[in-house]
């Protein structure tokens, strides 16, 4: 209850100079699932008044507080909020690798370029999948390197049918690479959705259209310039010489068509796989 919690915060700490309370969950707790005067002045006469040897810390999943009422303005004057659901707290793509590599240095770890693209790629940048991930891994390998071929191995990645393997594809001009994954992908739409993967290409050949239009070949240039991994920057100059500009706007554009349609807002009478497969085509076809 909130009031052995404070009470809790409230006494001095045996053995030490300074206590650590953490209520994880905290949402479950009354006083954040509904508005009770009498609990939240519990915690705001506390927090005007905190016993400096305590550290309070309420961990709340999946809820945030409302900004317009009196508790949120007591924790926001007295303490400090943090929102991991808002953009300034939010990290970025760009931003994974260092900070894969600064938690597997926790453990004496490293990780190849390749072995983190292809995590990343297949994972998103959600970090607790990520930290997942890497528990996994790192509890299973016997060297203090981890791999590409780890990864595959320990997070159950398809060897051949994956986003690092896709976009391959796509800088190669590889059509019977790509349109094999894209099958893969399409009888497998749980777990590769339409949506996914219309963004993961426009992605991809929007970034590559911004390099190939600034003439940008230089792999560190390209990694500043659209926020992308160096060792990723290095495919994009491979790519800028596989497309012209006049191609690039035209995947675009069809890309663009294909998100109307797979939205529902421009009709066309067929399925999700038969559109994939026209795409590819008219990507290096057309």
């Amino acid at each position: 209850t909130i009031e052995s919690i404070i009470n809790s915060c409230k006494s001095f700490p045996m053995m030490s100079d300074k206590k650590l309370i953490i209520v994880k969950e905290a949402q479950e707790l009354d006083v954040f699932k509904r508005t009770n005067e009498i609990k939240n002045s519990l915690i705001i006469n506390y927090l005007s008044n905190i016993n400096p040897t305590s550290t309070l810390i309420f961990c709340l999943n999946n809820k945030t507080l409302d900004k317009r009422g009196k508790l949120y303005k007591a924790f926001n004057e007295f303490s400090c909020v943090l929102d991991s659901s808002s953009k300034e707290n939010k990290i970025y793509d760009n931003q994974l690798p260092n900070w894969i590599s600064k938690e597997l240095s926790k453990i004496d770890i490293t990780i190849d370029d390749d072995a983190q693209i292809i995590l990343t790629e297949n994972i998103g940048n959600n970090l607790e999948k990520i930290d997942n991930a890497l528990n996994k891994v790192s509890s299973n390998i016997e060297s203090k390197n981890i791999s590409k071929e780890d990864i595959i191995k320990y997070v159950g990645i398809n060897r051949e049918y994956n986003l690092f393997e896709f976009q391959d594809s796509l800088i190669e001009r590889n059509s019977i690479k790509c349109g094999k994954i894209m099958s893969y992908f399409t009888s497998n739409e749980k777990k590769f959705p339409i949506q996914q993967l219309i963004i993961y290409m426009f992605s991809f050949f929007s970034k590559l259209l911004i390099v190939k239009s600034k003439n940008i070949t230089n792999p560190d240039n390209i990694s500043t310039e659209i926020s992308v991994h160096p060792y990723v920057a290095r495919s994009y100059v491979k790519a800028m010489q596989n497309y012209t500009l006049n191609e690039l706007f035209l995947i675009i554009n069809f890309i663009k068509e294909l998100d109307l349609i797979s939205k529902g807002l421009k009709q066309l009478k067929t399925d999700n796989k038969a559109l994939m497969g026209e795409i590819i085509y008219k990507i290096f076809y057309r």
